[in-house]
């Protein structure tokens, strides 16, 4: 069985293209904006998009078939 790393994405205000950030620029910002992280995290593998000032984000699932890897609601 393959797995797939989850990786992310961000748009920028004022910029209509996702882009790939790394994990840990991810957390920093969603450290600046929410008290728990974890939680947050958890909502993106659901597939919830989180909304900054500045910016928003999501879970990008990389290395392999994304489908047969995103969660079901």
């Amino acid at each position: 069985m393959r797995y797939a790393m989850p990786r992310y994405e961000v748009k920028f205000n004022g910029n209509n293209n996702w882009e790939d950030i790394s994990d840990i620029e991810v957390m920093e910002e969603l450290y600046k904006h929410y008290d728990r992280v974890t939680p947050a995290i958890k909502e993106m593998i659901n597939g919830k998009e989180f909304r900054t000032p500045d910016a928003v984000f999501r879970l990008k699932w990389k290395g392999g078939d994304a489908e047969a890897f995103k969660p079901s609601n």
